[in-house]
């Protein structure tokens, strides 16, 4: 009862921000205060989503984000969980890498985009590359923190037991570290979704950030924010169910 209650307030002042911020948003645009031009009122987004959703043109752009976002998030894991855990398991190897791993973090995303487009086109690879670029450094130094937050009484034991250091990485290490990793994984995802829209400014013909894109250069507001609208809710289901999966599966 008590869970129940605690989630009954939750979910209240999750409504009461939502009424809140349309409120606000309402008070400016139906009023006249703002021009439509640069804030649409709610009723016009809702329109403006109703229509793309009803002539098929969301969930076209939805496959097509869908498939560069994971495609992305999955080589990024195919990549940096690894060395995430070589940085987390060995010191000689997170300095080995240190000189590229920590300044590859602050550089910004937006600036690779001139030589992605130099060195692989603008075709799908340099978009999904372009992601991948985006998110890897997020998620390399998470999954080293992971292994770090490993109790140190575990590899004591594998020490003990006399395993080698893979053994000790594959039998100890990886599966205490699995849940976090699979949060971290969460948090790369969430970011892939936030540069999909950079990486569908160049030479893209489907895609939500295409769409945007498209409608910001005919001044259609409303179906910018529409499409703006339903990234953040295609994030948000992909995160739940990500999240979903680990309470399954990685529940440890």
């Amino acid at each position: 009862m008590f869970i129940r209650s605690n989630k009954l307030r939750e979910f209240g002042i999750v409504s009461g921000g939502v009424v809140i911020a349309v409120g606000i948003w309402s008070l400016f645009t139906y009023t006249g205060f703002v021009s439509p031009i640069f804030l649409p009122s709610p009723t016009r987004v809702l329109e403006s989503l109703i229509t793309l959703i009803a002539n098929g043109k969301f969930f076209a752009a939805l496959f097509a984000s869908l498939g560069r976002v994971v495609g992305a998030t999955l080589l990024a894991a195919f990549v940096g969980i690894p060395i995430g855990i070589g940085i987390g398991f060995s010191s000689f190897f997170e300095r080995l890498t240190r000189v590229v791993v920590e300044p590859m973090r602050y550089v910004p995303i937006t600036a690779l985009l001139p030589l992605m487009i130099l060195w692989f086109g603008i075709g799908e690879t340099m978009k999904v590359l372009f992601l991948f670029l985006g998110i890897i450094f997020y998620l390399i130094p998470l999954v080293a923190n992971a292994v770090h937050n490993i109790k140190r009484e575990h590899r004591l034991v594998a020490e003990d037991l006399g395993l080698s250091q893979w053994e000790t990485i594959r039998k100890v290490i990886l599966p205490a570290a699995l849940p976090q990793i699979w949060d971290s994984i969460i948090i790369v995802n969430g970011i892939g979704w936030t540069y999909v829209v950079l990486a569908e400014i160049i030479n893209a013909k489907s895609g939500l950030g295409y769409l945007i894109s498209i409608s910001g250069r005919l001044q259609r507001s409303a179906d910018v924010f529409a499409g703006l609208i339903l990234i953040t809710l295609v994030a948000l289901v992909f995160e739940r169910l990500l999240r979903g999966i680990k309470k399954k599966y990685f529940f440890w």
